[in-house]
């Protein structure tokens, strides 16, 4: 057998580590064996490097491959333009004339590592496509990547294939997330593993973590069409050859963003900060999928790019972003990309004989006023709420805990009454939803943490409220106050303070969810439970999060009665409330509610995130609840106002968040 010179293996792990993207690389000896190492020169604008490299693991097949082939009905976008003239030359999907049709940045590596880039590349462009559908209106739709990882809907936490999770979709539909909760683990598809709720624990099982059961109805989103947006004609409607990029940008600019395969380096991963990222290879193998959501061209090189959203957390790249070169240097990203059409409104089984009007009276009788209200007769007493021991705690200080630095709404010399608009609602502000995301404190576990759902989506609609709505959307994290508030006698998911709460924030400031995702459990209060990231090798560790992502409260206080919470909402935004939950409030389906038990003890936290009055003159208010999608009207309710229905009227707090510094790079642009 004929020798093999030391100086051939040297150039063969040359080629290999140019193949790896490396312009130049050095050889590292480990254990008798030569080891490409890639040098890592700067590229545009990049910060200095992460002080410890990490790498990255392959969480997505290297094609996309649909098992059944494409289904695709309609002519593809490119098919039906002149590519030359009709293409706009910028398009992102965060400020489309000012509106932000983007859905909520992820961070796939929380609680603990999981490759499931191939789940949340598909479902992000998906949840932005049904934002697009709906012109942005309430409510705004997240997708559950958790099903698909639990039902193998193309892969797992060790990877997988995007183009599977569109035919796993058509078939079967995909709830959104207050269904099933992104837990990052493989996880059974059956019986709890598509859409769960969790209720207390009842003697002799322990009060937590609950007990947890299917939930039959709910709502499931499908697609109508998918595919690779490389294939169909190579020609636009004048004849004109396409490239990929033409293709890319033809579907992008008229239907939404788009999933996309990337041969993800380690340079790309730990040293990127932002700018227009380049790394030539010779050999481009996709071993991660993103979404793509815009392009554009750089003003001052003419340079084109394109806008890429991450699902490693907003403390990468441009707050969970990234633009890259277009035609070239850009890491295969026009090669493997696929697309879905989702259809705009979900399918929903549901039976007509779970609903009843008013209580339980199926059919209205003359000689007793219909109530306004329908409730779901299938709800039984402690199916979202604990009785004996409620979620919601009031400090046994009487003091009052307040921070008030500016006049109140009511207060405020000149104020009038009449001049308070007669309605006003969140998810329609001048014709813009402003809500933030919907939520579920019962999932994966129960826990009783309504006092920290209500005054974190208060905080978060008034931080989206100050800042018009603008991209990104900020999403404030209730699992860090979980893990760290205790005043006021809040025990975690035993129940606990609003007012705390606020205290709490006041001082420590909160993350959002890219940093700690709701894990319905209490966690220890330390650096890793504020900021978090995961590794495959190096397990999870704390982050430091860039400083405009940590939100803070400048004034807290409280407010009660009808005037002054309308005039707190109409100048301020949603404040957090709290209620009795009595046996028909929990069976709540929708309408007006109405009260006859008396009750005013408040043991539950929502937001009240608006009032208004309908067309017989009934006054009401509008909140949002935390118990899921399935509850109530998409999880929000309309409660009698003015009356101090449920004692909804009687404590409520209010904070004013400190605006946040808006990040720079891509949102430079904008």
């Amino acid at each position: 057998m004929a020798r093999i010179s030391s100086s051939f293996i040297f150039l063969v792990i040359l080629a290999l580590a140019l193949c790896h993207g490396a312009s130049a690389a050095r050889l590292l000896p480990r254990s008798g064996r030569y080891i490409a190492r890639l040098a890592s020169p700067k590229h545009e604008g990049t910060h200095e490097g992460t002080a410890e490299a990490r790498s990255h693991k392959h969480c997505r097949a290297e094609k996309a491959t649909f098992l059944a082939g494409e289904r695709v009905t309609s002519p593809r976008p490119h098919e039906q333009l002149d590519v030359r003239n009709d293409l706009p030359t910028h398009v992102f999907w965060g400020d489309v004339d000012g509106v932000n049709y983007l859905t909520e940045t992820r961070n796939q590596h929380i609680p603990q590592y999981c490759g499931s880039c191939w789940a949340m590349g598909t479902t992000a462009s998906l949840s932005d496509r049904i934002k697009i559908a709906r012109k942005a209106t309430f409510p705004e739709t997240i997708l559950a990547p958790q099903v698909l990882i639990n039902c193998r809907a193309g892969g797992s936490c060790e990877g997988g294939d995007p183009a599977q999770v569109y035919e796993y979709i058509s078939t079967h539909g995909i709830p959104d997330e207050t269904c099933q909760a992104y837990e990052a683990r493989d996880g059974k598809c059956k019986p709890f593993g598509v859409c769960e709720d969790c209720a207390p624990g009842h003697p002799p099982e322990p009060f937590l973590p609950g007990t947890c059961k299917p939930v039959k109805r709910y709502k499931r989103w499908t697609v109508s069409e998918y595919g690779h947006v490389h294939g169909g004609l190579d020609v636009d409607a004048v004849g004109w050859p396409v490239s990929n990029a033409d293709k890319m940008k033809a579907e992008i600019s008229t239907r939404g963003p788009i999933a996309c395969g990337i041969h993800v380096t380690d340079k790309f991963y730990n040293d990127y900060k932002g700018g227009i990222y380049a790394e030539s290879h010779l050999l481009n193998i996709m071993n991660h999928e993103l979404a793509v959501v815009g392009y554009g061209v750089d003003e001052a090189s003419g340079e084109e790019y394109w806008i890429g959203r991450n699902s490693w957390g907003t403390y990468w790249g441009e707050s969970g972003f990234f633009r890259i070169k277009m035609h070239h240097q850009n890491l295969g990203i026009e090669n493997d990309c696929t697309f879905g059409v989702p259809v705009a409104e979900p399918e929903e089984r549901e039976p007509e004989e779970l609903i009843t009007l008013g209580g339980h009276d199926v059919t209205p009788t003359t000689d007793r006023k219909p109530r306004l209200f329908s409730t779901d007769p299938s709800v039984g007493k402690g199916t979202y709420h604990d009785y004996e021991r409620p979620c919601r705690k009031t400090s046994p200080s009487k003091d009052t805990r307040e921070l008030v630095l500016t006049a109140r709404p009511h207060e405020t010399p000149g104020y009038d009454k009449s001049k308070v608009p007669g309605s006003w609602d969140i998810r329609d502000v001048d014709g813009v939803n402003l809500a933030t995301i919907n939520r579920n404190q019962h999932i994966p576990q129960y826990c009783g943490s309504c006092w920290a759902h209500g005054t974190t989506s208060s905080m978060s609609d008034r931080i989206n409220l100050m800042r018009g709505g603008k991209f990104p959307e900020i999403d404030l994290a209730p699992q860090v106050l979980l893990d760290c508030v205790s005043g006021g006698g809040t025990d975690g998911c035993n129940g606990g303070d609003p007012t705390s709460a606020h205290e709490w924030i006041a001082a420590n400031g909160v993350t959002e969810e890219t940093c700690q995702n709701y894990q319905a459990q209490k966690n220890e209060c330390d650096d890793l439970h504020f900021c978090q990231d995961c590794d495959p090798v190096k397990g999870c560790f704390a982050r430091i999060p860039p400083a405009n992502r940590v939100y803070g409260i400048q004034e807290y206080g409280q407010v009660t009665g009808e005037e002054a919470m309308m005039a707190e909402i109409a100048a301020r935004g949603p404040i957090a409330c709290g209620l009795c939950v009595t046996e028909e409030f929990e069976a709540y389906k929708g309408g007006v509610f109405t009260d006859t038990t008396g009750c005013k003890d408040q043991d539950h936290e929502i937001s009240i995130t608006g009032y208004g009055e309908d067309e017989d003159g009934n006054k009401f208010w509008i909140g949002r609840n935390s118990w899921g999608t399935f509850w109530g009207e998409d999880g929000w309710f309309r409660l009698q106002r003015g009356v101090d229905t449920l004692g909804i009227e009687d404590a409520c707090d209010w904070a004013v968040p400190v605006m946040p510094k808006e990040p720079q790079g891509l949102f430079a642009l904008l």
